[in-house]
């Protein structure tokens, strides 16, 4: 990869170097058929052919400074290495004329032409050397046609001091073949040099870039998102003070006590997009894969936005599909229920339909979520998956949302491993599109319409619970023992090897990931899945809990598959994810593998 780029750039400068050195070589070369013409004037052998030769020679070096000039008026006519090659058939044509022309010293009275042509020809190569050196083609070519004829007929001469001079010139054309070649890599290593430096200057800036990009991005997050938490806060404050007001009315005060909980419920939604966005920005959501029947998730989307859309005349159509898919059905319900919330939000009439399309994929398909609505110009069809930006609604009324889930969709489909594709137009409604794969219909452990606060499956289980929070764990234990569960709590680590050795065996282990005496939930949990598997108990499941979302460690925990719940979690969020594991735990049948099953955990994820 790195070679491309830096031969590239060895051709552009070679083709530059090359060519600079024209306009001198073409009075170079009429100075040697001045000089050669001169020295043959006297005694010139075979007139016509020689004046063939030189004739040759004189339309080469016109020829040369052609080229030179056709390579001024257009650069881009060929690529550099063309021009390369091009150059070198330049120089077979204008070296051959002297190098062959050796042939005529050796038919002249004249003893000493062949050794005057020959200084001629070492002038000559000099110049190739000094020109042509820094390509091997156009060195080789150049220098093969200037020295070897004199070489060979020098050897050939049978004459001592001829062939002297013949090993003199053969050890002055290896000589010079060397240093051409330290001349090459020295040139090629000044280019890569360069090279290397300018890439850097433009990494170096393109990183700059992003830098400031990043930095003004967050700047225009924080400040959004500083409006619109203050918004609902400023009337919350406003109208909670006017509830101090004895001449306001009964009436007055329970539309006020409305207001109030509306703006707290503007609050909290906005307060959990927000974290969601933190989550998926910290690379602590999993992504955690299970088998199940796309219409059941369809279903259940679909029943959350039946009664918006019926409300505003619209209607709502669900394709039906037999298909399973192998996806994470919570991480696709968010994704469905933020694209079916904004097409509800900004479809006024119609209707909206949400199915999937195989789209010619034989390892899957693609949801799409269409609407009716208002569309979206191509021109903000980019921005509208920047935080807090909407395109109907530069007043930023709380109430069409905070511009939090179109950005929230796309990085949730991304960490899926799938692309959001979005084809819209001004009034002509908008569908999204993003890729879902096959699954295996032996491999569902679960239906995803399937109960969560009913069933035996929490029934008689034992949970070991570990939190340094003491009202923390007295809501656990009572929370799980109202589900029927056999709930041991303890405060640290130590506290829950303890309960180990005293014969207590969890079929799962909860805990918290901040503890106390710098000690986390993965140390906790790493020293209680030891201790069992000393003890020959494996079979229990490992869940971690925490608010933290910042923490490397996490990353790393939802890397390796370790299920992680973030603060706050529901009771049904809870005795969901718990019911799902001791599912697959037992389908799966294989201790020590549950820590990294494949599970769907719950929303807040």
């Amino acid at each position: 990869m790195r070679a491309d780029p830096v031969q590239r750039a060895i051709d552009e400068d070679l083709v530059r170097v090359l060519y600079a050195q024209n306009p001198i070589a073409f009075f170079t070369h009429w100075f040697a058929i001045a000089v050669l013409v001169s020295i043959y004037w006297v005694d010139m052998p075979y007139p016509h052919l020689f004046a063939a030769c030189f004739g040759f020679y004189a339309v080469a070096n016109f020829a040369a400074l052609g080229l030179w000039l056709c390579r001024r008026r257009w650069p881009n006519a060929m690529t550099a290495r063309n021009w390369i090659r091009l150059h070198a058939v330049r120089g077979v044509l204008l070296y051959s004329a002297p190098g062959l022309a050796i042939w005529f010293a050796f038919h002249s009275r004249q003893a000493d032409l062949p050794v005057l042509h020959t200084v001629m020809l070492v002038t000559l190569a000099a110049g190739v050397f000094m020109s042509n050196g820094f390509d091997l083609l156009n060195f080789s070519t150049g220098i093969i046609f200037v020295l070897l004829p004199a070489i060979v007929l020098l050897f050939g001469s049978h004459n001592f001091d001829r062939t002297i001079l013949a090993i003199v010139l053969a050890f002055f054309f290896c000589a010079i073949n060397v240093y051409a070649i330290s001349y090459r890599k020295l040139f090629q290593r000044v280019v890569q040099a360069r090279v290397d430096q300018q890439q850097l200057a433009e990494s170096l800036a393109e990183q700059k870039h992003v830098a400031e990009e990043a930095s003004l991005a967050k700047t225009r997050f924080f400040a959004a998102a500083s409006h619109d938490l203050r918004q609902p806060l400023h009337a919350i404050g406003l109208l909670a003070a006017s509830l101090n007001d004895v001449a306001v009315t009964q009436a007055q005060h329970g539309k006020t006590a409305a207001h109030i909980v509306h703006n707290v419920e503007a609050l909290n939604q906005l307060f959990n997009q927000v974290l969601d966005l933190a989550r998926l920005e910290s690379g602590v959501t999993q992504v955690i894969r299970l088998h199940f029947r796309l219409d059941e998730l369809f279903e259940r989307v679909g029943s959350q936005y039946r009664p918006q859309a019926a409300a505003k005349g619209l209607a709502l159509r669900i394709a039906p599909t037999t298909m399973v898919v192998h996806d994470d059905p919570v991480l696709l319900e968010r994704v469905l229920s933020n694209l079916l919330s904004n097409a509800v939000r900004y479809t006024e009439e119609g209707a909206i339909w949400v199915g999937l399309r195989r789209g010619g994929r034989r390892d899957g398909g693609y949801i799409e979520v269409r609407d009716s609505g208002i569309g979206i110009p191509a021109v903000e069809q980019e921005r509208i998956f920047e935080e807090f930006y909407q395109v109907a609604n530069p007043q930023r009324d709380a109430r069409q949302g905070h511009g939090l889930g179109l950005p929230t969709v796309r990085r949730l489909v991304e960490l899926l491993g799938g692309e959001l594709r979005l084809r819209s137009a001004p009034g002509r409604g908008s569908v999204f599109r993003f890729p879902v794969r096959v699954g295996d219909p032996g491999g569902i452990v679960t239906s995803l319409s399937d109960t969560v606060v009913t069933g035996p499956s929490a029934q008689g289980r034992r949970v070991l619970c570990i939190d340094d929070d003491p009202s923390i764990l007295e809501g656990l234990t009572r929370l799980l023992g109202r589900w029927g569960c056999i709930v041991r709590g303890a405060r640290d680590e130590t506290l829950a090897l303890q309960a180990l050795s005293e014969g207590f065996v969890p079929d799962a282990v909860l805990c918290d990931f901040q503890l106390a005496n710098h000690r986390t939930g993965a140390q906790a949990l790493t020293a209680v899945r030891e201790a069992l598997r000393r003890s020959g108990h494996e079979g229990a499941v490992m869940l971690l809990i925490t608010g933290d979302m910042a923490s490397g460690e996490l990353a790393t925990l939802a890397a390796q598959g370790i299920p992680v719940l973030h603060k706050p979690v529901t009771p049904a969020r809870l005795r969901r994810t718990l019911e799902i594991l001791w599912q697959q735990a037992e389908r799966d049948g294989a201790a020590g593998n549950l820590a990294t099953a494949s599970c769907p955990l719950p929303a807040s994820r």
